[in-house]
């Protein structure tokens, strides 16, 4: 619709976008703004975040999880343990993963 139609026939237009969801507003045969409903218009200003309640729900699991006390001692012994206690963790995992073979 080009912006002389606009001023021409606003109620009109009213009733078109209130029907369609938007008009693109032209001058000189070139987009200049958008007219849109209420619907589209909150539509796009809060867009729907797919699966993020199911994200923040495990978030939250994990952080109870790790608040246990085993969970606590564990990571207390891991910022506790010197550095041939780490290598000899590394070690045992590797060898239950089966990667020693390739070392």
């Amino acid at each position: 619709m080009t912006a002389t139609a606009l001023k021409n026939s606003i109620a009109d237009v009213f009733d078109q976008v209130a029907a369609g969801g938007a008009i693109a507003i032209t001058r000189h045969d070139k987009p200049r703004a958008v007219m849109l409903s209420v619907e589209a218009y909150e539509a796009l200003k809060t867009p729907p975040l797919p699966g993020l309640d199911a994200i923040q729900a495990e978030y939250h699991e994990m952080f109870r999880q790790m608040q246990e006390p085993a969970q606590r001692a564990g990571m207390t012994r891991l910022f506790e343990a010197t550095s041939e206690e780490l290598g000899e963790a590394a070690l045992k995992a590797c060898r239950q993963t089966k990667l020693s073979k390739s070392l």
